[in-house]
């Protein structure tokens, strides 16, 4: 359905306004919706202008416009900051997961470089040391385990 005219618009607003009848008597007279009367009248009122209006669908974005440019100056200055680091940076009220989902939409690296510092993980067992299969297979009879007991 295509939107109403604007010279349409302009004389449904003027004759309410001029009282030239109520909402119901206009719309049968312009041939519109009674509802179609009232909103225009409203958005004359409330935005002062009767251009068609564009109704973004949807949630709208936790980062977006301004938010979007410092987050894309801030992945540049600081290449490896953690997701977390980020928001709390840029000062924003957003989950991880989104900060992460719109990296990924812009298109930028989120991942730490490889030349960050090692991990805290240490080795556990020596080099030389054997690894977990026994030593001697026959040490444990053939159909028994250790959790069984003989009968």
């Amino acid at each position: 359905m295509r939107p109403l005219s604007m010279d349409l618009r302009e004389r449904i607003v003027v004759a309410y306004g001029s009282q030239e009848g109520s909402y119901a008597v206009l719309a049968v007279r312009f041939s519109v919706s009674r509802a179609v009367v009232g909103k225009l009248v409203r958005q004359q009122r409330d935005q002062g202008t009767l251009e068609t209006q564009v109704h973004r669908r949807g949630r709208k974005p936790a980062i977006g416009g301004q938010q979007e440019e410092r987050l894309e100056r801030h992945v540049r200055e600081h290449p490896d900051a953690t997701l977390r680091e980020r928001i709390e940076a840029l000062g924003l009220d957003c989950s991880v997961k989104t900060m992460w989902q719109t990296l990924r939409r812009l298109g930028l690296r989120y991942k730490k470089s490889r030349y960050g510092p090692p991990s805290k993980i240490v080795r556990t067992s020596l080099k030389h040391a054997p690894s977990g299969a026994a030593l001697n297979p026959k040490s444990i009879r053939s159909g028994w385990c250790s959790s069984m007991k003989p009968g």
